[in-house]
């Protein structure tokens, strides 16, 4: 089930039972006309039934029509304020006729409300339907790495959204919330368990899924099925095979037809750089196959090159259409996914034999640095601070390997040495050690001879 949705109306209850008609019937949405209007209320008064309507409900449309006497009911203002406490603005939908002239209070501003054509009623209808389902095109906002720290929030939302008590969000941001679910279960190392709960999610209810709520269940069960696919090379490299690529590259040429520009929301934007940052990784583990010809490899190194210049270009993007660096996504899930992306760019470009590689190196680099410093140990989950580190070392040692070309000072090499040591000698005794950890374990002990 959709969100539950409270009705607030003045003067005439029509229109507002015409909107319910249609949120129910065509869009599958539960309504509530404020005030009883089936006058079925248990309740002792009217007072009573709205203000159980509107707990019950999770967004509100509220219609402004003039009385009789040419004012708006007093009543519709204690909804609204009711409403606004209640849900919060973005869940807000204020509406009134074009040719209509009504009296807000002074604090209010007229923006507000929403002027919807009134040439006759169904234009008005229509116009108050469409401007609630545009609205629900909301961004999240709230950092994705807090939401991906605390991924039980995310997974309350899956739970509830087809639920009987109703969703805590649209159609629209679960597709987003589903995005980060997904990178929050590579990160904490349980795929499988996650890809059975969606995979549960999308038997149940892929009927009722949107465009953008399809793809995001996809792409997670396409992403899921990469990193299962993962196999252990010689020196610790990660590779996979030839069927596990043919099958990949099937299911995201297929999702990269799926995804339209949408001007009114945001969540294209977010789809774009998971598929492009997907692309560039799974391009990436197909050069390490050890049955690749190094012609084919070559080709295969120049995917993960074009890909990773679309990641860039989709992380530029989303910066200038959405509240990033206000919610400080930049420094925060954006630096990590762009860290992913400079990583393989560097690894394809070494392939290709580029003589700019090591820039590339660095680009990574900077971005671990600024991830190890603003979500270092206490500041985040034990297990997710555990997986930045790992990362964090596994670039480290990697930009030591090339010390000579960039003229690395030998006491810093030292220091950076004994360092990569440390925390091999913690990480050492831990049963769930990573296959990167082994990467770094490798290149320490050829660095250190």
């Amino acid at each position: 089930m959709k969100d539950r949705i409270f009705i607030g109306w003045s003067g005439s209850n029509e229109v507002a039972l015409k909107v319910k008609n249609v949120l129910e019937n065509r869009c599958n949405y539960k309504c509530s006309i404020g005030g009883n209007c089936e006058n079925d209320s248990k309740m002792s008064s009217v007072g009573d039934t709205v203000i159980q309507q509107i707990k019950n409900s999770n967004q509100a449309i509220i219609i402004f029509q003039n009385r009789a006497d040419g004012q708006v009911s007093n009543n519709l203002f204690f909804e609204l304020g009711y409403t606004l406490a209640s849900y919060g603005v973005a869940k807000i939908h204020c509406v009134r006729r074009a040719s209509e002239q009504i009296t807000l209070p002074s604090d209010f501003d007229s923006a507000f409300v929403e002027a919807i054509d009134d040439t006759d009623e169904e234009k008005f209808i229509g116009g108050i339907v469409r401007y609630f389902l545009d609205r629900q095109k909301l961004s999240v906002n709230t950092n994705k790495m807090y939401l991906i720290d605390n991924r039980y929030i995310i997974r309350g939302f899956i739970q509830t959204h087809f639920s009987e008590q109703g969703s805590k969000c649209s159609d629209y941001e679960l597709a987003q919330y589903l995005l980060f679910y997904m990178q929050a279960a590579n990160m904490f190392g349980d795929v499988k368990k996650v890809q059975d709960e969606i995979l549960a999610f999308k038997a149940a209810n892929q009927h009722n899924f949107s465009a953008e709520l399809a793809f995001s269940v996809n792409i997670s069960l396409a992403f899921f099925e990469l990193v299962l696919n993962i196999k252990n090379g010689e020196n610790g490299t990660l590779y996979i095979d030839k069927n596990a690529y043919h099958q990949f590259k099937q299911r995201y040429d297929a999702l990269c037809t799926e995804i339209s520009d949408d001007p009114q929301g945001i969540f294209d934007n977010w789809a774009m750089l998971f598929l492009s940052n997907h692309m560039t990784y799974g391009n990436s583990l197909y050069t390490n196959c050890p049955d690749l010809s190094d012609e084919r490899r070559k080709k295969i190194a120049q995917r993960v090159c074009e890909w990773a210049d679309k990641a860039v270009q989709y992380a530029d993007e989303l910066v200038k259409c959405a509240p990033l660096e206000e919610n400080n996504d930049h420094i925060g899930l954006l630096s990590f996914m762009l860290a992913y992306t400079y990583r393989n760019r560097f690894l394809a470009e070494r392939i290709l034999g580029n003589a700019d590689y090591l820039k590339w190196l660095e680009m990574t680099r900077k971005e671990r640095v600024s991830l190890k410093k603003h979500f270092g140990y206490g500041s985040i989950d034990t297990h997710l601070s555990a997986n930045i580190d790992m990362e964090y070392y596994l670039n480290l040692i990697e930009y030591l390997s090339f010390a000579e070309e960039l003229d690395l000072d030998e006491d810093d090499v030292e220091i950076y040495l004994d360092e990569i040591k440390d925390y091999l000698d913690r990480e050492k005794n831990k049963t769930d050690q990573s296959k990167y950890l082994e990467r770094i374990d490798y290149i320490y002990n050829k660095l250190a001879d």
